[in-house]
């Protein structure tokens, strides 16, 4: 979970360089947020922090509870591990890379697809707040 919003939000706009379908919830246009509030069922009390959206098959939203995708929702407090093994097993450049695998506690994975070049901001900000 995590438990200052704002801390993130700051961390993110550090890293960030010109991305497109990437940004803070609040940043993407209104109705990319409406595409996105329509596929998600949010708890009670959850804030959406970060997203990208490609398309309605294409989409995550980073939550202060949870990672949400197109096809699956994961508690922050169950991510294991985050890897890209695009770029340090299959040696594919920064501007090439468009993923990133996520481990979850119970040995379980998913890749989490990206806009290209973004992955070194995304892989930061979900490190810090999956931290133990």
């Amino acid at each position: 979970m995590i438990k200052n919003v704002n801390i993130v939000k700051s961390k993110f706009n550090r890293i960030k360089q010109d991305f497109f379908k990437t940004d803070l919830f609040e940043n993407l246009e209104s109705n990319v947020q409406q595409q996105l509030n329509k596929n998600i069922l949010y708890l009670d009390n959850e804030i959406p922090v970060l997203g990208y959206f490609s398309s309605v098959n294409s989409f995550w939203i980073l939550t202060d509870f949870r990672l949400i995708t197109n096809f699956t929702k994961v508690l922050l407090d169950d991510i294991e591990k985050i890897e890209v093994p695009e770029i340090f097993e299959e040696g594919k450049s920064n501007y090439e890379c468009d993923s990133i695998q996520i481990i979850k506690k119970d040995n379980t994975d998913f890749k989490l697809n990206l806009e290209n070049s973004t992955w070194y901001a995304v892989l930061n900000v979900l490190q810090f707040v999956t931290r133990k």
